[in-house]
């Protein structure tokens, strides 16, 4: 009897202390997006700033799986740095993507980036980031990730200062194809960019 009690305290007490399990199901079923590592997130951010976007938004650390077996990749935001601005106004906002390969062979990938800032104007997009070649990767060897460089080109102080207040960043990944195929995106991943990231 005192056996039965004591469980009885521990399974409360564990219960009190908010102790959960996940189920082991596919947590991003719902949300129209890939599921995650165990260390992402695929928990849409409410946000001021969602004008134009399509799908639901994802936290700026937000890890993402594309693909699936041999074509495998984690993808995230490595980082977004601002270069100098130019005397006319023009900004260069650099825009890497961290892409880890788990799948079974060394495989690449081509993105394309688009910021949409709080009233609905865009910047860059397929075929116009990084003078319209988008972001390239080597051939990524297994479970080694490469962080490749997209950049947008803002062409006035004012559209930048918008941008700072808050952004929707759409990457559009595209796989490896044969010479002179049309860029069709395999996967759209949206982040949203917090006010002040941007500055």
């Amino acid at each position: 009897m005192k056996i039965i009690i004591l469980c009885a305290i521990i399974v409360s007490a564990l219960l009190v202390a908010g102790c959960t399990t996940i189920s082991s199901g596919n947590p991003s079923a719902n949300l129209g997006v890939p599921a995650p590592t165990p260390s992402g997130t695929v928990i849409p951010v409410p946000t001021a700033f969602t004008k134009g976007s399509s799908g639901n938004i994802l936290p700026l650390n937000a890890e993402v799986v594309l693909g699936t077996a041999e074509k495998q990749f984690n993808v995230s935001i490595y980082s977004i740095e601002i270069d100098p601005p130019e005397e006319s106004g023009k900004h260069i906002i650099n825009i890497y993507i961290g892409a880890k390969n788990t799948g079974t062979q060394p495989r690449n990938l081509t993105w394309f980036s688009k910021l949409t800032d709080i009233n609905g104007k865009t910047y860059g997009g397929i075929g116009v980031s990084h003078a319209g070649t988008g972001a390239r990767t080597r051939n990524i060897p297994l479970n080694i990730t490469e962080a490749a460089r997209d950049y947008i080109i803002i062409n006035s102080d004012k559209d930048f200062t918008t941008l700072s207040q808050g952004a929707v960043l759409d990457v559009y990944f595209i796989e490896p194809k044969t010479e002179g195929s049309p860029l069709i995106p395999d996967y759209h991943v949206t982040w949203g960019i917090n006010p002040g990231i941007i500055k």
